[in-house]
């Protein structure tokens, strides 16, 4: 059964709305961003919302610092780091904090992605590829080639993968058919003007769930 997680959330009401459908996981964004959030919002969402699907806070190159001031305010279940972190500060956040380690992979960017892969391996809980763009770090909506994804499924040497980039109701059925995914990733396929659209989020979830 694919897994899904709902990105860049912004209020209890869509937080609460991703419990009420079975979503799995919720993404919150700590980097600059046009979805950022403050730990202090983010804490008092869980608060409000006790049955909330697993956090996931998503970080940009962060500091060790960053990572415990955010902790101490929002009790995160997954750390997904965006940036160029290197495979030594991913081991290291996993082992401070005893917490899944997400490493996002840029597809379609230069360099061997075999090689990418096998450094990070031994340190992350899961690879979340992305699409890549130079003029940001994720949220793009841009869907990469799908065809890729066996290949990449077979370099991650057995850790989980987490698909997103321009997944949405439209196409989710044929990603999970052809695929079969262990987790996919949405935010900008779910929104309407930049915002959360509950009517796209019930449809998406009726589709995964449908397949399922």
């Amino acid at each position: 059964m694919t897994l899904v997680k709902i990105c860049g959330i912004k209020n209890e009401q869509t937080l609460g709305l991703l419990s009420e459908c079975g979503v799995d996981y919720a993404g919150f964004v700590f980097a600059p961003s046009k979805r950022q959030v403050t730990a202090a919002a983010v804490g008092e969402m869980l608060r409000a919302v006790s049955q909330h699907p697993p956090a996931v806070g998503v970080f940009v190159n962060p500091t060790l610092e960053e990572l415990t001031q955010v902790l101490a305010e929002a009790p995160l279940a997954v750390i997904q780091l965006h940036g160029q972190e290197t495979p030594a500060f991913c081991q290291e956040v996993k082992e401070r904090f005893s917490l899944p380690v997400w490493k996002a992979v840029a597809v379609g960017k230069e360099g061997d992605m075999a090689d990418r892969l096998a450094a990070y391996a031994a340190t992350v809980d899961a690879f979340l590829f992305d699409t890549y763009d130079p003029a940001q770090a994720g949220g793009t909506g841009k869907r990469f080639t799908w065809g890729e994804i066996p290949g990449l499924r077979s370099a991650c040497r057995g850790v989980k993968e987490v698909i997103a980039g321009g997944i949405h109701a439209g196409n989710v059925t044929e990603l999970i058919a052809r695929y079969q995914p262990a987790v996919i990733d949405l935010s900008s396929g779910v929104e309407t003007d930049g915002e959360k659209d509950e009517q796209k989020i019930r449809e998406l979830m009726e589709r995964v769930k449908g397949h399922g």
